[in-house]
């Protein structure tokens, strides 16, 4: 099935997005892959108007320790935190279920 005719946008800067959300409010849907959005938007059961595709903005790709919290931005990968020296070192929990979430979403039936 064909999805309705929607507007697409690529900011790229964190305040382009909020600017552009506040813009077009609840007809705006926020994508950075599309997984579940985009299949959703084919039958129709998502009909956004704008789609604010964040995937570039780079602000929002980062993993570090500050004042005593882990911070994990909205663009990181799975295997970027399975792979990071700060997560097998500190983290080691969080490191094995990044590689069990992965083996699960990549293994074939």
């Amino acid at each position: 099935m064909i999805p309705a005719a929607f507007d697409y946008v690529a900011p790229r800067t964190v305040s382009e997005a909020v600017d552009l959300l506040r813009q077009y409010g609840y007809d705006a849907k926020v994508i950075a892959g599309g997984q579940s959005l985009i299949p959703m938007m084919r039958f129709r059961m998502a009909q956004p108007r704008v789609l604010v595709d964040i995937g570039k903005i780079a602000e929002l790709d980062y993993l570090k320790e500050e004042d005593g919290y882990l911070r994990i931005g909205a663009l990181v990968r799975h295997s970027t935190m399975e792979f990071s020296p700060l997560i097998q070192e500190r983290y080691p929990l969080l490191e094995r279920r990044c590689e069990s979430k992965r083996n699960r979403v990549t293994s074939q039936p």
